[in-house]
């Protein structure tokens, strides 16, 4: 079978998209490995060298197209390459898109929040808002909803190890820091840094603007900052505590049982941050303002008593959302 994942992220000067799109595809794509793959790419920054670390092939459209312009190339690409499914997974996906598509082969949409009224073949919605379940919406289309069918690296649907926790704090904030939390977090931190083991990863896109690259000289003696780390899962399971963003991240520290305080970088991620605050997982701190750093003290100076309230023994991501997708996508042929 050929399979097209169209997709899109990363960031070019004030256009700032994440990777959490890029990554979810990268994600299920390992799950189909014996079938052709390629991905038809919308890239920002980083997308490209995200996918050739990983061998898959792709082509890149030119960033920005209108809807009707999308529409127009990728029909075309679908009958050249003889596609026989496409995975939309993408920033502004319109119905208009998806109808287009599904005309001519089979269609899976995966959708964030609540988003699941797209006409397609199959949709996949893992977010923690929902209750896992299989439903159609009002096109007729089968939703796969919840954080069962959540699309994280396979590596976290592992047997839990019993790992030292050698990281009191760690830090992380996706592809890249658009809202520039990272330094404002260390210096929140300067108070505590001969107290805790502090590790933070930044992504392969985040650079290291002028004043974070001071903040690592001076406090490099007392913290550990990683970029691009090879095996995050690793990282997360020798952690006591950590700081994230609301996107994908905060389902892989759900899945590991590791507390955690979420900073939104987009509006949209205060909605996922609710629902962790409302199950008793995770902290919300909301968007960045002047009140954080505060918050993050809060936290660091009471880190133990936080951490036994937050109930991270409740599992409710498992890491299998891809293999359950994979079965129901073999049912499309």
């Amino acid at each position: 079978m050929k399979i097209l994942f169209r997709t899109s992220g990363g960031r070019i000067s004030k256009k700032q998209l994440g990777l959490g799109h890029i990554y979810r595809c990268i994600n299920l794509s390992r799950e189909l490995l014996s079938h052709d793959i390629v991905f038809l790419i919308e890239d920002y920054g980083s997308v490209s060298s995200l996918l050739k670390e990983n061998n898959l092939k792709y082509i890149k459209l030119k960033p920005g197209l209108s809807e009707s312009s999308d529409i127009q190339t990728s029909l075309k690409i679908i009958k050249e390459k003889k596609i026989d499914l496409v995975i939309a997974d993408k920033y502004g996906l319109t119905n208009k898109y998806s109808q287009a598509i599904k005309k001519i082969t089979k269609l899976v949409v995966i959708s964030d929040l609540k988003n699941i009224q797209y006409d397609a073949d199959l949709l996949v919605n893992g977010f923690i808002g929902y209750k896992n379940k299989i439903m159609k919406n009002k096109y007729g289309t089968k939703c796969l909803l919840g954080p069962k069918y959540q699309i994280l690296n396979s590596n976290y649907a592992k047997k839990k190890s019993t790992t030292r926790k050698k990281i009191d704090i760690l830090a992380t904030f996706g592809g890249f820091d658009s809202a520039n939390i990272i330094p404002i977090l260390i210096k929140s931190l300067k108070n505590n840094m001969n107290d805790f083991r502090i590790k933070i990863i930044l992504g392969p896109s985040t650079k290291k603007n002028s004043e974070l690259t001071r903040l690592v000289r001076k406090y490099k003696k007392n913290m550990t900052i990683l970029q691009k780390v090879p095996n995050m899962r690793k990282e997360i399971s020798e952690t006591k505590f950590a700081f994230c963003g609301g996107g994908i991240t905060t389902y892989e520290f759900a899945l590991m049982q590791v507390p955690f305080a979420i900073i939104c970088q987009y509006p949209h991620q205060l909605i996922t941050s609710k629902e962790w605050e409302k199950l008793g997982i995770a902290l919300n701190l909301g968007k960045l303002t002047n009140s954080t750093p505060k918050k993050i003290q809060n936290i660091v100076n009471n880190l133990e008593k936080t951490t036994k309230k937050l109930k991270t023994n409740r599992s409710y991501v498992d890491g299998l959302g891809s293999k359950r997708i994979k079965k129901e996508i073999i049912f499309l042929k």
